[in-house]
């Protein structure tokens, strides 16, 4: 029994027992053995706390010191309570340093005991630890308790901005993501009145990741549509509330909140790319479809049932299952009330589908189950619209009528289906590989008309329209101008490639110009009979053989070549043509009648006797010329539009070649030699240029001088160039026919049969004529 009046030395004997008896055991056994000591309470528990500090369980000797506290029947005083302020202090650094160690070394529960024992013994200022022990819950995915501590810390301390993130972590994984935004938003804004240096520059780079994201949202949605549908909303959203939807989502500040000290533009953008994703819908157009004016201010959703309206909430399901968060439809996403955005919708359609990442098409009339020939035969296969919607699209699922897929291809992208394949070649008669072949812009202009014509649509306009984004190329859009929009585009093609097949065609001509037709379904023919067939190599060799033989005037024949080498392209000013060609003018008619057609004939020079078929009364009209118009043909030579690069003015030679001295003949344009030679820069169309830039502007004549680069011909070349185009001339072609209008201009005679002619010999006096009969003609 210690006895403390006695001579020794108590606080030693305590030490050695407290010592003794904590070596293996438990402190409450330990103080258990200490029952009988003639010594105060406070003294042997004083003895017991700092044994179990000394030998680091911190833990135990918190406990310990708890019990003292509630054995004590009053307030301890003067020394014991200093040195109670001095243990709980020292306990309580080390009780954190030891969680930490716990938590850096992901041992979450260990962490969380030590932080509550620091916690328990009152520290003076206890956010920190609320902090720490929140993030450990928060590892842990305890996200109530997280929760509580962050909300407690606030309470202490609702300036310090990092208290907020713990907030926010914990109701980003308890789910509760706009309170989570808040949160962080909250931070934010404190971070920002921070006077502390480290806190300031850690919002300034949380600032900056944030700019970052936002920039590469705006990018994401810069080429995608301006309205899309919010599969998860089912509203229609405009660019703004695109690009503010993302900020909404958990994923956004977690972006910021894990770039502190790194930017990981690679995730930014993998991130914001994969939620920007979105579907488009191809399908006929049907009476009662919900356009833009009702469903801007519903939900899809919540649409009245009909057929359309069913049509439209399937999609967007689908779409939806798909784990596409946006979908575009041409009903409800285009507000055709307003030009500029109609306008904007026409020309950049195409991209719109070449940049979804799936286009759920619709078969309306193709039911369960499907067989082989639905596609072919499906309305849709035969709508102009849905001609650039497939050929754009990377790729489609196609769906039935009731909404299950086509065949039961289960497949990701039926383009990769060899029953989809199938279908589409017996569809459009135009094999897989050449229909993928085709790409937007200025190449293969008379493939793409051909694909198209076959095609029909509900406004006599959108024959032209539908085939913007094919061309890359943008128009005026005027609903109500009927064929007008079909000739302004074919004029616009061929002034920007060159390409003369646009020509090329029997029928009926339409109002914008002559030469050009009403209906785009006088291409269905391909290849075109209008230009001749290309003579091949070995063939060519034998016939510029025998006419090296014979009696040609080689100096005529180069002179030709050159007048015609020397040619611009043809080009549209408004509505009137300059048409480069070989004119061939009629002599008197004579005229045999059928019971639906005339048949004229009459003698030319180089031509001899021809014959025209027609409906039309020709006797009524007066001179009558035929013109050879295939000047690339006859040159061997491609189109201006299909060169890859413009071709600047530091490459066209001064000294090339003028026309000036072309001899008068009735209606040849009046440029002037200036214009013919200026060397003015021409820029093709290219795939993938903006549909956001202005329209051009009307081109002018000095913008399609010879646009074609010059080149150094030696004599023998020439000559050689010289026999295959007297070879190539002599050819069976397609004339077109052309009768004088008011003042110098020509209007084409549309013939419903081909007018095929062939220059019958090459005497020298037919060569002069050629040479004379090259000329520019003005055509309405």
């Amino acid at each position: 029994m210690l006895d403390p009046s006695s001579q020794w030395d108590y606080e030693r004997v305590l030490m050695a027992w407290a010592q003794a008896t904590l070596t293996d055991e438990l402190w409450k056994k330990a103080l258990a053995t200490a029952r009988g000591f003639k010594v105060p309470g406070f003294t042997v528990y004083q003895a017991v706390c700092e044994r179990l500090e000394m030998v680091n369980r911190i833990v135990e000797a918190t406990e310990c010191f708890h019990e003292m506290e509630n054995r004590s029947a009053q307030a301890l005083q003067g020394k014991e309570a200093k040195w109670a302020a001095d243990f709980k202090y020292r306990c309580c650094g080390r009780l954190e340093a030891v969680g930490d160690t716990a938590m850096n070394a992901r041992r979450y529960d260990e962490a969380i005991s030590h932080y509550s024992a620091a916690l328990s013994l009152s520290p003076t200022v206890p956010q920190a630890l609320l902090v720490k022990r929140s993030a450990a819950y928060a590892a842990r995915e305890v996200w109530q308790y997280a929760l509580n501590d962050a909300n407690e810390a606030i309470a202490l301390d609702p300036s310090w901005p990092f208290v907020y993130e713990k907030k926010y972590v914990a109701l980003r994984g308890a789910g509760n993501h706009q309170d989570a935004i808040d949160a962080f938003e909250t931070m934010l804004s404190k971070m920002s009145q921070s006077l502390d240096p480290d806190t300031r520059e850690r919002h300034r780079q949380y600032t900056r990741t944030k700019e970052l994201i936002r920039g590469s949202i705006q990018e994401a949605i810069r080429e995608s549509p301006r309205m899309l549908i919010n599969t998860a909303s089912g509203r229609i959203c405009n660019k703004s509330e695109q690009a503010a939807a993302f900020e909404l989502l958990p994923v956004f500040t977690e972006l910021i909140s894990s770039m502190t000290t790194h930017v990981n533009h690679a995730r930014i953008e993998q991130e914001v790319k994969q939620y920007y994703r979105y579907a488009t819908f191809s399908h006929k157009w049907e009476a009662s479809e919900p356009l833009f004016d009702k469903v801007i201010n519903i939900v899809v959703y919540e649409l009245e049932d009909s057929p359309t309206h069913d049509k439209l909430q399937m999609f967007c399901k689908i779409v939806r299952e798909a784990g596409f968060n946006w979908a575009w439809s041409d009903t409800c996403c285009i507000n055709k009330s307003d030009h500029f955005v109609l306008q904007e919708a026409l020309v950049a359609m195409f991209k719109w589908y070449e940049g979804s990442s799936l286009t759920v098409i619709f078969l309306r009339g193709v039911h369960s189950p499907s067989q082989h020939g639905d596609l072919i035969r499906s309305v849709w296969n035969t709508r102009a619209w849905t001609f650039q919607e497939y050929h754009a699209s990377k790729v489609v699922r196609f769906y039935t009528e009731d909404w299950t897929l086509y065949r039961n291809l289960d497949i990701p992208n039926h383009k990769d289906s060899p029953e989809i394949i199938a279908e589409m070649e017996e569809a459009t008669s135009i094999s897989a590989q050449a229909l993928m072949a085709l790409r937007p812009g200025l190449d293969d202009i008379r493939e793409k008309l051909c694909l198209a014509s076959r095609r029909e649509t509900t406004f006599v306009e959108d024959a032209a329209y539908s085939l913007l984004g094919i061309f890359s190329v943008s128009l005026p859009v005027v609903y109500g101008e009927g064929d007008r929009s079909l000739g302004r585009l074919l004029a616009q093609l061929l002034t920007s490639s060159g390409d003369t097949s646009i020509l090329a065609w029997t029928g009926k001509s339409g109002s914008f110009n002559s030469c050009l037709p009403t209906h785009i379904a006088v291409f269905s023919q391909l290849p075109t009979t209008h230009i001749p067939p290309v003579i091949e190599r070995a063939e060519m060799d034998i016939i510029a053989a025998r006419l090296r033989a014979s009696a040609l005037d080689f100096t005529l024949a180069v002179k030709l070549h050159d007048r015609l080498n020397e040619l611009p392209v043809p080009l549209f000013a408004g509505r009137r043509m300059k048409l480069p060609c070989i004119t061939f003018k009629l002599g008197p008619l004579s005229v045999s009648r059928s019971a639906s057609e005339y048949v004229f004939r009459a003698q030319t020079a180089a031509l001899g006797i021809v014959a025209i078929k027609t409906k039309e009364n020709l006797s009524s009209l007066g001179s009558l010329y035929l013109v050879h118009p295939w000047i690339d043909f006859l040159l061997d030579r491609q189109p201006v539009g299909r060169v890859t690069e413009s071709i600047y003015e530091e490459n066209i030679d001064c000294r090339f070649s003028s026309i000036s001295d072309l001899p008068p003949y009735p209606g040849t344009s009046n440029m002037t030699s200036a214009v013919r030679q200026s060397s003015a820069t021409r820029s093709v169309s290219h795939l993938g240029q903006s549909f956001h830039r202005p329209l051009p502007a009307p081109p002018q004549y000095s913008d399609v001088a010879s646009l074609r680069p010059p080149s150094t011909i030696s004599p023998m070349d020439k000559e050689m160039r010289a026999l295959r185009l007297i070879a190539r001339l002599r050819q069976p072609f397609g004339a077109l026919l052309l009768t004088p209008n008011l003042g110098n201009a020509y209007s084409r005679v549309a013939a419903e049969s081909l007018i095929t002619v062939q220059v019958e010999g090459i005497t020298p006096t037919i060569l002069n004529k050629l040479v004379d009969s090259v000329h520019i003609l003005d055509v309405l």
